[in-house]
């Protein structure tokens, strides 16, 4: 983990999916924040090849999406991936390498 580009944000995502998973979740959800249309799409793009997918778009024009910004503070892109997929796609980039 010391050599990470990513930093101490993907290892605390990392812990936090692996919490979930420990706790019985299957479906682990997170709002792309809609910002700017550059940053955002910088954000899905990234998620996405973390392995999470598009569900919804969260615009604010549905009571649907009035929950969703209650939830998640703003407006942006809904995005699902499952739990056990991202512990089986990325839990060997925490393991200890000797």
């Amino acid at each position: 983990m010391e050599k990470s580009i990513f930093g101490i944000g993907l290892f605390v995502g990392a812990v936090a999916i692996r919490y979930g998973y420990d706790c019985g979740c299957e479906i682990a959800e997170l709002l792309a924040i809609n910002d700017s249309d550059l940053y955002h799409s910088k954000l899905v793009r990234f998620y996405t090849r973390i392995g999470f997918k598009a569900v919804h778009e969260v615009t604010g024009s549905s009571i649907r999406d009035m929950v969703d910004m209650l939830v998640w503070g703003g407006y942006g892109t809904r995005m699902d991936a499952d739990v056990t997929q991202l512990l089986i796609k990325w839990g060997r980039r925490f393991k200890e390498q000797n």
